[in-house]
């Protein structure tokens, strides 16, 4: 049976190794996309607080305020995180060395491509799918990703504003690109952006939903069969039902790498669920490698 491995931003956050610094977590991430001065320095100062006190709030009321029309800030953020460089000391390096790539399919809520990356110093390419393919590592990412791009010529779209489309703005097929074609296309692109969620609650996707949803069927299928999911970075927010409402109704062991400030959402869950196979260990994304080898 596969072994399941969920990362979320705190596993960026706390990869160590990379360029310019790791990705910062959702309470630093919009002043530094304000540092861009692009369409994050422009907004109304009670939409800036309310991004810098809680992202997913500030991310619902700029929806709002813009009429759903946020191709701009969906392409801003992609564009940023899809900048960090892993080095030779990223965790996701050890990670998957240590894991491995034929038994271990690993998921990611993140958009950056540190992971990918990582892969490739390795020699590996990342296949989007739950389907081993030999030189290759299952990576799904059910949130989107920096990298997932509607395949359309560059340009296609010049000056439209997309939104209010209902389910989609646009639905088009996916072809993920490189870290040179993914900047490019944030640079290059006005009207378009990748498929990623909405930094907000429900984290709906405006662009190509089908290939995300797909890539979330993907996962939900393999979590409910594997002996053994592994979780880190990830906080326990219970409001994303499909993630852990899910993880509470599985068979698997469940074992969640995490801070003591943690530690209570945690507890909670587990009470809430019922899950009595799931397993809290205090470790940072570097100490819960080994424990993960370990487990396996």
């Amino acid at each position: 049976m596969a072994v399941v491995v969920l990362l979320g931003a705190g596993a960026s956050f706390g990869s160590v190794g990379a360029e310019p610094y790791t990705p910062p977590l959702g309470n630093s991430l919009f002043a530094k996309l304000v540092e861009r001065n692009g369409v994050a320095a422009t907004l109304p100062d009670y939409i800036k607080n309310m991004f810098e006190a809680n992202f997913e709030d500030g991310m619902a009321e700029y929806y709002d305020y813009s009429n759903g029309n946020i191709m701009s800030f969906q392409r801003e953020l992609a564009e940023y995180l899809a900048g960090f460089q892993p080095t030779s000391s990223n965790v996701y390096i050890n990670l998957i060395k240590e894991l491995g790539s034929q038994r271990i399919i690993y998921s990611s809520l993140n958009y950056d491509l540190l992971f990918e990356l990582s892969a490739a110093s390795l020699g590996l390419f990342t296949n989007y799918s739950s389907k081993y393919s030999q030189g290759g590592i299952r990576l799904l990412k059910f949130h989107g990703s920096s990298n997932f791009w509607p395949d359309l010529p560059t340009g296609m779209f010049k000056n439209c504003q997309m939104s209010g489309s209902g389910r989609a703005d646009i639905q088009a097929p996916i072809k993920p690109l490189d870290q040179v074609g993914t900047l490019n296309k944030c640079r290059l692109e006005d009207s378009v952006a990748p498929a990623i969620a909405m930094f907000a609650v429900g984290k709906k996707v405006k662009i190509s939903p089908d290939y995300v949803e797909n890539q979330y069927d993907m996962w939900k299928q393999q979590v409910e069969k594997a002996s053994k999911i592994f979780v880190v970075g990830v906080r326990v927010h219970e409001v994303d039902e499909h993630i852990w409402s899910l993880l509470g109704k599985v068979k698997g062991k469940v074992t969640y790498f995490g801070f003591e400030s943690d530690r209570v959402e945690f507890e909670q869950w587990k009470s809430n669920h019922k899950k009595k196979n799931s397993y809290f260990y205090k470790s940072n994304f570097e100490q819960s490698v080994n424990t993960m080898k370990r487990l396996l």
